[in-house]
């Protein structure tokens, strides 16, 4: 009884570690060369993003600047 224990605290071990780390990779901000086609905007659509909540800016400028630095091309 004593080893099922274990084998199954182990297991579950194992698979909170398996989650945590993919939790944490997929918090990761992502390379998104599509984001550079927010840049190519007109006057009206980049004075509605930068309207936007504090917390959407938050989002969006990671992205953007991962994005240039993938090579965006204009």
């Amino acid at each position: 009884m004593n080893r099922k224990l274990m084998a199954t605290m182990m297991l579950i071990f194992i698979f909170a570690v398996v989650a945590a780390i993919s939790a944490i990779s997929a918090a990761a901000t992502p390379t998104s060369p599509g984001a550079c086609n927010m840049l190519h905007t007109s006057a009206q659509g980049m004075d509605g993003m930068f309207k936007a909540s504090e917390r959407g800016l938050g989002n969006m400028i990671p992205l953007v600047i991962a994005s240039e630095a993938a090579g965006c091309r204009p």
